[in-house]
């Protein structure tokens, strides 16, 4: 099968969302519709397998194809089934022409191979519409601009659709001049959630705004038969029309929990190398190989999990009551219980140096109350840059002061002490929240424990810093 024919099939689409804008959805033009298009993709897979530098049909290979005309996004791959789903708009879609079309495939692809579904969860555990708005546009940014270098590389498949977004879009969209290209994900989303402005209304609408009909693309040599996706409910169909900007990637409405998504992530990554030859993957790029290795990487434990090893470890020590039952002889009422009676103390310093802003603030002590809420605790905040700004106690969630005071310097110094020079905090827990970057010795903290958690990166200025490190990102 030649270039023309799947040339044709995309024109007798856009031929079929005409008849759609223009005189309303009918089962006919729909059942039509969807067969070229399930055809169109199967083309598009052979098509790119047959790319020896590209991973993007071994993707799809590992997928089923389904036309929703009922859907608001662009595309997605539905992770949730089995095998995954690579699901489309056609009305929406094939708005664009060949190697636009092909964009947006890789696109799709490409969020898969940097695990940004599984990322998303974990980058936003309270569910945040906001959030996920702010994730979804760094991560196109980070998607975007790998493929637009590979344009700019010589790769001709593929054209940049107009109203991408990408890192020189958002530097726009958020006043960011120094915002630097080809970044990860995160180093955008922390870029623009710094600056606590909300997203634009004029904003870059994710390509709707700018569709055009296309023109003539790349030769292609293809062929396969398409597979009907069932019949589409003619009430429920959206178009361009319909849709000021396209909804954001949900990947899976269904899946909610980081680790599960990880999980169908790697396994649909290890699927498509598995299909590889050798060859094959000695074409790949560095930067999807190292993907790839990431994917495959052991997990590692988050700052909340080694948190709450460490309270594991301080024994509550118990005393006898006579407002509980013996557990041993709870029939015996004339014997008394027992109840913890060693009182948990947590020392929670914040760097406020620009380390950490309110949102943070509210996700750390979230987690570090979901972790003690069970234990009798006294709990010392502790905000600090390059000196000491302010000490206060806290027993309920009410208690935290979320507009941190300082904005300078950064220095560990003054904490610590600060707890040395009082001996109330000789058994305590000391948890610190800062970038990583300050002083790069510290006097010995006289605590039980010391945790160091890192808020961007995984490096502390600090040579001995007498404690754990670990990083934000790592595993949560």
């Amino acid at each position: 099968m030649t270039s023309n024919n799947i040339q044709e099939l995309l024109l007798r689409t856009k031929g079929c969302i005409a008849d759609v804008e223009a005189n309303g959805p009918s089962s006919e033009v729909l059942d039509r519709m969807e067969r070229d298009f399930l055809q169109l993709l199967e083309l598009t897979k052979l098509y790119l397998i047959s790319e020896r530098d590209t991973y993007y049909g071994y993707f799809l290979m590992c997928m089923r194809f389904r036309a929703n005309f009922a859907s608001k996004s662009i595309a997605g791959i539905r992770l949730g089934e089995y095998p995954p789903v690579f699901e489309s708009n056609p009305l929406l879609l094939c708005k664009f022409g060949l190697r636009e079309v092909l964009y947006i495939v890789c696109h799709e692809i490409d969020h898969v191979v940097l695990n940004h579904p599984s990322e998303m969860l974990k980058a936003n555990p309270q569910r945040d519409a906001r959030l996920f708005e702010l994730f979804n546009l760094a991560a196109d940014a980070s998607v975007n601009d790998r493929l637009d270098h590979e344009i700019e590389q010589g790769c001709k498949f593929m054209r940049t659709p107009e109203g991408v977004i990408s890192s020189k879009v958002l530097a726009d969209m958020f006043e960011l001049p120094r915002l630097r290209p080809l970044e990860n994900y995160r180093y955008y989303y922390d870029a623009i959630l710094d600056t606590g402005r909300e997203v634009p209304e004029s904003g870059a609408t994710r390509m709707l705004s700018s569709v055009t009909e296309g023109e003539g693309d790349a030769d292609m040599v293809a062929s396969s038969n398409g597979n009907g996706a069932g019949e589409q409910r003619v009430g429920d169909v959206v178009t361009a029309n319909d849709v000021g900007r396209p909804d954001d990637h949900e990947w899976d409405g269904e899946q909610d929990d980081a680790e599960e998504m990880g999980y169908a992530v790697r396994e649909l990554v290890n699927s498509a190398v598995g299909l590889m030859n050798e060859e094959t993957r000695s074409n790949m790029p560095a930067s999807f190989m190292e993907a790839v290795r990431r994917i495959n990487e052991p997990p590692r434990l988050a700052w909340n999990q080694v948190l709450k090893k460490y309270v594991g470890t301080i024994s509550a020590g118990k005393r006898k009551t006579r407002s509980r039952l013996n557990r041993r002889q709870p029939l015996r009422y004339d014997l008394s219980g027992s109840m913890d009676d060693k009182t948990l103390k947590i020392v929670v310093a914040i760097d406020t140096s620009g380390s950490v802003d309110d949102n943070q603030v509210v996700h750390i002590f979230n987690e570090v109350f979901a972790i003690i809420s069970r234990r009798k605790f006294e709990m010392t905040v502790i905000e600090c840059d390059a000196r000491v700004q302010r000490v206060y106690r806290v027993q309920k969630r009410e208690d935290i002061k979320l507009s941190v005071l300082g904005r300078g310097g950064t220095a560990y110094s003054p904490v610590i002490e600060h707890i040395n020079g009082d001996r109330y905090y000789r058994d305590a827990l000391l948890v610190y929240f800062t970038d990583g970057w300050g002083e790069q010795s510290i006097p010995r903290p006289r605590t039980y424990r010391n945790l160091w958690v890192l808020t961007r990166g995984n490096h502390l200025s600090v040579e001995e810093p007498y404690g754990a490190v670990i990083s934000m990102e790592d595993g949560a």
